[in-house]
């Protein structure tokens, strides 16, 4: 398999700098990501949904200006553009309401995609 799960790759998981998702992480954290990645999936009719940031190393989180403690750098956090038809909002309020139930710890909303993470469920 090219990834942790069917529809998420280590291509997509890895940072943007090239950097790869860190193996220490590939059979644990790796896989609660992609299970509730597939959980997303599975919420929104199977429709595919584009990984814009996952993992980033500690120097590409401080060149972007993430967060100090950015859960991306812990390598638990996707930050996903909704399929399309489907507005942030609306791709939002659904992940929220089932977080609890499918392995999501943090959410958030911008203007143009949802940042999640698993930091409350390991």
């Amino acid at each position: 398999m090219n990834g942790p799960s069917t529809h998420l790759s280590w291509k997509e998981l890895a940072c943007k700098d090239g950097t790869p998702y860190p193996k220490k992480w590939r059979d644990d954290r790796a896989i609660k990501l992609a299970r509730m990645f597939e959980h997303i999936r599975i919420l929104f009719s199977y429709h595919p949904i584009t990984v814009l940031s996952a993992y980033r190393s500690p120097e590409h989180n401080r060149k972007i200006g993430g967060a100090r403690f950015s859960q991306h750098v812990e390598g638990r956090a996707l930050d996903l553009r909704p399929p399309n038809g489907f507005t942030v909002d609306f791709f939002y309020d659904g992940i929220k309401e089932a977080a609890k139930y499918i392995g999501v710890g943090g959410i958030g909303k911008y203007n143009t995609f949802v940042h999640v993470d698993t930091r409350l469920t390991d």
